[in-house]
């Protein structure tokens, strides 16, 4: 990967070279500590943030949105015409941390990389740039559910990026990941970087891995045992009783990738169809045509959205696994089963049964 740098003082200027091409969405301050994307402008684009919490509402909306309009269909004379909408401007996502940069490449292997290709997701993606940036102001990019190192996807992007930016002090280093990152850095804003660049980035990477209050081997070992079917009933009951089936989870995970798809009248003579996100937790997301649901209860949705995240099933057929760290779930979950805790929860479980092999003979899920 090839990188330059420029001048703190500049980072205004590499934004407007985006804008020359691209409709720019960066992060922005609101009140307390509210945290969101916009449509950078003339008037708003000194309000930039480089440095700030990571927005709760994902930026996968920009290539999933969250409620999408698929086509139309509308009767006239007698006959039904069809038209698809299809509205997709190119935009460049600045300053998309690198949890979320991992969990749009996961909505890639899931909506690009098999058989069949969504073409309302591949047009959006296409038409998409992304800039990462790597988190190194501890005090400001690291929340207290952060556990990105664990899962392995942050704090700095290593793929799967256009254009990477990494604050050094008085410079920021600038890499390219793609053809089309790289294509920028030869605009005369850049100039050539050192071995020393390269030496204080692993220096601020290393003592920025030690910041993160969330680190355990547990995450890895929790695969493992989902993935073998050895945890207790008794352990997802625990997480289920918890679980208020807000589906707030869901909405705010960067990998979640399921959705609905519903017919509504906008006039009396035309149909719109749109496709919305869906939520696991949510009583109907299982029920069947009939009327029968096979996961009614709590906990056997729980442990559906557990064994979908980390089985190596799906670890091997989508390449990546769809849970990268960024701790959201954990902030907007009232009955507290973020992901972290029901780590901490299987852990504890495995321990007891560790001691008491005949917990055992209660079953597993």
């Amino acid at each position: 990967m090839r990188f330059r740098v420029i001048h703190r003082s500049q980072l205004l200027d590499f934004v407007e070279l985006l804008r020359r091409e691209y409709e720019v969405l960066a992060p922005f301050r609101g009140r307390g500590r509210d945290t969101y994307f916009d449509t950078v402008t003339d008037a708003n684009r000194a309000d930039i943030q480089l440095h700030v919490s990571n927005p709760q509402y994902p930026p996968k909306r920009y290539v999933l949105p969250h409620i999408e309009r698929l086509m139309t269909l509308k009767r006239e004379d007698g006959t039904l015409r069809i038209q698809p909408t299809l509205d997709t401007p190119k935009r460049a996502l600045f300053g998309i941390r690198s949890c979320d940069v991992a969990g749009i490449y996961h909505l890639d292997r899931f909506y690009l990389g098999r058989d069949y290709r969504d073409g309302y997701y591949a047009e959006r993606r296409r038409n998409l740039l992304l800039v990462n940036v790597v988190c190194t102001d501890p005090e400001v990019d690291i929340d207290d559910s952060c556990f990105c190192v664990c899962a392995d996807t942050g704090p700095a992007a290593r793929e799967h990026f256009d254009l990477q930016l990494m604050d050094l002090g008085d410079e920021l280093m600038v890499v390219a990941g793609s053809a089309a990152g790289e294509a920028f850095l030869a605009d005369p804003l850049f100039r050539a970087g050192s071995q020393a660049h390269i030496e204080l980035r692993r220096q601020i990477l290393s003592d920025v891995r030690k910041r993160f209050k969330k680190t355990t081997s547990w995450f890895a070992a929790t695969v493992r045992y989902v993935s073998q079917d050895k945890i207790l009933d008794k352990t997802w009951e625990e997480i289920g009783n918890r679980c208020l089936e807000c589906g707030g989870c869901t909405y705010v995970c960067p990998a979640c990738t399921c959705f609905t798809v519903t017919d509504r009248a906008i006039s009396p003579t035309e149909v719109e169809r749109v496709r919305l996100w869906d939520a696991c937790a949510l009583n109907g997301f299982t029920r069947m045509a009939g009327g029968f649901n096979p996961r009614r209860a709590v906990h056997d949705r729980r442990n559906r959205r557990f064994f979908r995240k980390l089985a190596h099933y799906f670890i091997q057929r989508e390449l990546t696994m769809a849970c990268v760290g960024c701790g959201r779930c954990a902030d907007v979950c009232h009955g507290e089963v973020g992901m972290p805790t029901v780590v901490e929860m299987i852990r504890r479980a495995t321990a007891a049964e560790d001691r008491n092999p005949s917990l055992i003979a209660q079953g597993t899920s």
